[in-house]
């Protein structure tokens, strides 16, 4: 049997990223604490190096463009020999179809990894000067809106909206004009404790949209509880916990209140996740919604054909649970 990574040759991914940005926390003497990773792009970044491992032609797409040296490990962006030399990194807007027409023209397959979790004052918070002044700015972030106008989104800067839903609509429009084979879509498993509640409708508005499409590629929808990574060495002792409670809570506590979910949820690697949406490309039985156990049980069977419980027609599973 032939390998998924040798029938990846010559194959051609598009992936979408985020902005990128690192901020710095200052003690009162200007001094630098530790760095904020607000929007970083640990999830692209994981993708793009299992895609060049298995010889996919990759092309991400961001604001930023190029990698910076505090976004990922130095040497991989560094060394000559590193995957990042391997990836054209473009610099555009996933809401501006012009500004990567022709990157994405000819393209086999798609990863849209781009997120928000923090709306209207996540500037604040990644240019904090002091840890007053950050844990201010995450409170007024976590407080959000006005509950007479949960209904809208912020007036300025990246939305919900935007990021979580129109970012991937767009870009999947512009996959189906050039026929794009497979859409994949990293989307969440549950709401986060205390974020706002539009941070998971907006996702579930785009894993519809996504099904529902009639342009005529394979969707995949990727709902990752939490996700670890070394790059941000601050998820790995709450994904231990997790590890921990998720073990002894079983599927217990599944459907119910959010924190609730988030402790009987596995974490999942950024690494794992990569693989496993690499694996699902590669195998053409995988669509629709990939839930925890599907993400871990395709990140060690490339060759699943278990995995898609989401072959459920699009709209029927019981979304109030997950938001």
């Amino acid at each position: 049997m032939v390998s998924p990574s040798v029938q990846a040759l010559a194959k051609k991914l598009f992936v979408v990223g985020g902005t990128g940005g690192v901020g710095t926390v200052q003690d009162e003497k200007g001094s630098v604490l530790f760095r904020v990773p607000i929007l970083n792009r640990p999830a692209c970044f994981q993708v793009c190096k299992a895609a060049v491992a298995r010889g996919w032609d990759v092309t991400s797409l961001s604001r930023r463009g190029n990698p910076t040296l505090t976004e990922y490990n130095r040497n991989d962006i560094v060394a000559p020999q590193g995957w990042a030399h391997k990836v054209k990194w473009v610099k555009g807007d996933s809401l501006d179809p012009s500004s990567y027409k022709d990157e994405i023209a000819d393209t086999n397959a798609v990863v849209h990894t781009v997120g928000l979790l923090l709306e209207g004052n996540y500037k604040e918070i990644i240019h904090s000067q002091s840890i007053n002044d950050l844990t201010k700015n995450v409170q007024s972030a976590i407080q959000g809106q006005n509950p007479l106008e949960a209904g809208k989104s912020s007036k300025s800067g990246p939305t919900y909206e935007s990021m979580n839903r129109d970012t991937a609509l767009t870009v999947a429009r512009e996959a189906g004009k050039v026929g794009v084979d497979t859409f994949v879509y990293i989307s969440a498993a549950f709401g986060a404790p205390v974020i706002p509640n539009r941070y998971i409708t907006t996702k579930r508005e785009a894993e519809h949209a996504l099904l529902t499409n009639s342009a005529g590629f394979r969707p995949i929808i990727f709902r990752p509880g939490f996700l670890s990574t070394p790059e941000r060495p601050i998820t790995l002792p709450l994904a231990g916990l997790l590890k921990i409670s998720s073990a002894i809570l079983g599927k217990s506590l599944m459907g119910t209140i959010q924190l609730a979910q988030a402790a009987s949820t596995p974490p999942v690697g950024m690494d794992t996740l990569a693989r496993a949406i690499m694996n699902s490309i590669e195998n053409k039985d995988v669509q629709g919604i990939v839930d925890v156990d599907g993400i871990l049980q395709l990140a060690q069977n490339p060759y699943s054909k278990s995995v898609g419980a989401s072959r459920k027609e699009p709209g029927h599973e019981n979304e109030s649970k997950s938001a």
